[in-house]
């Protein structure tokens, strides 16, 4: 029988690639730096000086003044004089809770405690659905992860309370809940788990979650005050004005709703695109959460399912992907393959580095159909492993 192309060989050898061209690009990127800022005038960390000086604004008394353009713009120019770039505050008061303590320490130190800090987290999580030889590599390796150290964003922790979440579901289900209830830090991501939680009859976490994210909404408004809560709301429509006018912004979309603006579609029809693939993504997983009983598989398209749901998804947040393909991985390992599906595991795993430079060479934003692609593929291998069995024999979830 002719070996697969993606041969142990190949998996032990190409990560080992990746992570030294992280590390030439790194060094270059740096040295190539003056004062903290790079060539094009960012600063190093890229998003990571809108925590720091919202965080730097909250503790010297004016939390809401973060959500102000101009106040933040004023502050981020204060810790690197000298850079060009526009970073908006644009986050809800659940996450400005979580950053509170980050301007306590200097910019650079900050950000690596913060990058670390949930960098072990993530790997923690990951390792944790597969501990195989060479796994740690390709995670070492997995250009998401790179994109997100680089960018100074919060994607390793989302993804790790995710991750984390659903690995708990069945034995710990109140620290499951808390963790959903804690990626309230970035509602649009979760848009599906209450389908999931619905259909797979976890009523104990959904519950634990609600309260989770009632609690660290009501602790959030009481430390940063309620002129936060109200300027999130207001900065929202500011976001949606602000994506669908830069177009900059919307080639690192990888959404139908961005597929479809950046072929000319007005802002209605483009949402009126997305909402349709959201909705039927949204019934697929109810569907396979109601009656696959393979947690891995659920777990797999949900997360998958979450990044199709959300219209403003950022090249960051890919760094989920790692979640799905890991699932996959196992499940493909445990029980053999099919067609196809070690080539559509590559491509998402190129996805976050291939996102921009695609669009770029022809001009139609292709990630929106990987990701679909690859949701299709985990619901194929729900068909032929026949994991889908009558809900009366699917074990209650609590």
């Amino acid at each position: 029988m002719q070996q697969h192309w993606l041969n142990k060989g190949r998996l032990a050898a190409y990560p080992r690639i990746f992570i030294a061209l992280y590390l030439i690009g790194a060094v270059i990127w740096v040295s190539m730096s003056h004062n903290g800022i790079d060539h094009y005038r960012k600063p190093l960390g890229y998003d990571f000086i809108t925590f720091w000086s919202a965080s730097h604004l909250a503790l010297s008394g004016d939390p809401a003044a973060a959500y102000d353009l101009p106040s933040i713009v004023r502050e981020e120019r204060a810790v690197m004089p000298g850079i060009r770039s526009v970073n908006p505050w644009l986050y809800p008061p659940t996450f400005y809770l979580l950053i509170l303590p980050l301007s306590l320490l200097p910019y650079f130190l900050s950000y690596f405690a913060f990058l670390g800090a949930t960098f072990a987290a993530y790997i923690g999580v990951v390792r944790k659905i597969i501990a195989v030889p060479g796994s740690l590599a390709l995670l070492l390796a997995f250009p998401g992860g790179f994109i997100n150290f680089v960018q100074g964003q919060n994607g390793f922790l989302t993804a790790a309370l995710i991750g984390g979440a659903l690995l708990l579901l069945t034995s710990r289900p109140v620290w499951a809940g808390v963790l959903i209830g804690l990626l309230t830090i970035k509602p649009h991501l979760g848009l599906l788990l209450p389908i999931a939680l619905i259909c797979g009859r976890h009523w104990r976490v959904l519950c634990y979650a609600t309260l989770t994210s009632l609690l660290l909404l009501a602790v959030s408004v009481a430390v940063l005050g309620t002129d936060t809560l109200s300027a999130f709301l207001a900065g929202m429509q500011r976001f949606s004005d602000l994506a669908v006018g830069d177009p900059d912004l919307m080639i690192k979309i990888p959404s139908f709703f961005s597929l479809a603006h950046l072929l000319g579609a007005p802002a209605w029809i483009a949402y009126a695109v997305h909402g349709t693939v959201a909705a039927g993504v949204a019934v697929a997983v109810g569907w396979i959460w109601l009656r696959c009983p393979d947690q891995g598989l659920r777990s797999a398209a949900l997360v998958t399912g979450s990044l199709l749901a959300s219209p403003y998804l950022l090249d960051y947040d890919l760094v989920w992907l790692a979640l799905p393909i890991t699932w996959m991985a196992v499940h493909g390992l445990r029980y053999g393959w099919l067609r196809g599906e070690r080539e559509m595991l590559v491509a998402a795993w190129l996805l976050p580095m291939c996102l921009v430079a695609v669009y770029r060479l022809c001009h139609v934003q292709l990630a929106a159909f990987l990701l679909l692609g690859l949701f299709l593929t985990i619901l194929r291998r729900v068909f032929a492993h026949a994991a889908c069995v009558p809900p009366t024999q699917v074990a209650a979830g609590d």
